[in-house]
């Protein structure tokens, strides 16, 4: 499986408008575009594989949670931005997530 997260960024606004994430089970033949099963106003912003699971991805807007690489997800909604995100080296249900928030 490949997924693959393409953003569009606006440099007149500073942000990410767009993003889109993409997702190819042939090698990279065809891709399928997932945006209508993670939201389709989501803004993705980094996308993460977890490394004792290699089908466990994690995707960074709200908490989006794959357990089948990309191919249904679980969307938790947070109530603050994470600036980065870190799987547990070992245990592949914890992660660490940062703010610069301070509200974790």
């Amino acid at each position: 499986v490949i997924l693959i997260l393409t953003k569009l960024y606006d440099y007149n606004l500073g942000s990410i408008t767009e993003s889109s994430l993409w997702r190819s089970t042939d090698y990279g033949t065809t891709y399928e575009k997932l945006n209508d099963k993670v939201g389709l106003k989501t803004i993705l912003s980094y996308l993460y594989v977890c490394p004792t699971n290699k089908r466990k991805v994690e995707v960074e807007s709200s908490l989006l949670i794959s357990s089948d690489e990309g191919a249904t997800y679980q969307k938790y909604r947070l109530n603050f931005y994470i600036h980065s995100l870190l799987f547990h080296p070992k245990q592949e249900d914890w992660i660490l997530a940062y703010s610069q928030d301070q509200k974790v």
